[in-house]
């Protein structure tokens, strides 16, 4: 039964058994016994709700990542939720891998259903914050670009809203043409900045900060974005401009989730495609998160909220 289980758990996570999840990859800081996820979403700012899960390693010391009870515990997830006591045949330890999930609450929403991209670009990249948001604005088009299948294709749209008041913002997204976005009818939209008005382009600003110790080869200081960061396809339902004698003049795009495409693998290869100072973050609720644990995506590479027990 074991078998079976550690079998169909393999499908949970992002995109299948491609690679071994990591407990302790080689970027770890050494003296922070944290695992790399939760490390990387601590120097993000939004680690709320998440903690590492104690995992006893030592039962198979040559798999090279995490044991076949944790995998086996993604199943039971439903199960465990809420249970104080193992379930017949269920270690303690694969047990323990699901009890971070009790932490989630209503003040984490955004840990729970978010995704995001935490980077931390190297300052000799950029000459300032606004070269850095361009830069990484090419560098997250060219990993799209990679990354769609083949027979889609993308084209850069920009446009800026103006208030009535005068203030002004700017956008920039990817129209999408392919198999299920003909005629450019999907957007990827996300931290892009303008190339007319990087300065308003709000959602793609960046700031310098110290280098977390988990970068390695990297500079002392970086940029990371201001915000959130990240980028989403959708199908584009409805797009029109608005123009009101308060509101101003506004370009509108109504989008909605696109069915039928395999987001979890396009994720997987723009993780790839990325540099290995970028994450992607997602949250166990997250739409395109097949595995329903919280989990986050380096050089396509699962690294998971598990660390080794530790010694008494």
């Amino acid at each position: 039964m074991n078998k079976a289980i550690l079998l169909m758990a393999c499908g949970l996570v992002m995109a299948g058994c491609a690679g071994t999840p990591a407990v302790s990859p080689t970027k770890t800081d050494r003296a922070n016994s944290d695992s790399l996820a939760l490390q990387v979403m601590k120097a993000n700012g939004y680690s709320a709700g998440l903690k590492d899960a104690e995992v006893e390693l030592e039962a198979t010391p040559n798999s090279g990542g995490l044991t076949a009870d944790t995998l086996n515990a993604l199943l039971l997830r439903e199960h465990l939720l809420g249970r104080a006591t193992p379930l017949p045949g269920v270690p303690n330890s694969a047990m323990s891998a699901f009890f971070v999930l009790e932490l989630f609450n209503d003040q984490t929403y955004l840990p729970r259903h978010g995704m995001w991209m935490p980077v931390w670009m190297p300052q000799s990249l950029a000459r300032d914050a606004l070269d850095a948001q361009q830069k990484l604005t090419a560098i997250i088009e060219q990993a799209v670009a990679e990354s769609l299948p083949a027979g889609y294709r993308t084209k850069p749209y920009e446009w800026s809203n103006k208030a009535v008041f005068g203030a002004e913002s700017s956008y920039r997204i990817l129209r999408v043409d392919g198999p299920l976005c003909e005629d450019w009818s999907c957007v990827i939209r996300g931290s892009l900045s303008s190339s007319e008005r990087p300065t308003k382009s709000f959602d793609a600003k960046m700031v310098p900060v110290d280098t977390p110790p988990f970068i390695r080869d990297g500079d002392g200081s970086s940029y990371r974005l201001r915000g959130l960061g990240g980028v989403e396809l959708h199908k584009v339902i409805e797009e029109y401009d608005e123009k009101g004698a308060v509101s101003g003049h506004w370009h509108r795009v109504k989008t909605e989730p696109l069915s039928g495409f395999d987001h979890a693998a396009f994720y997987r290869r723009l993780s790839t495609a990325l540099p290995d100072w970028a994450f992607i973050y997602f949250g166990p609720e997250y739409a395109h998160n097949n595995a329903g644990i919280p989990l986050v995506l380096n050089r396509g590479q699962e690294l998971l909220f598990v660390k080794p027990t530790s010694k008494p």
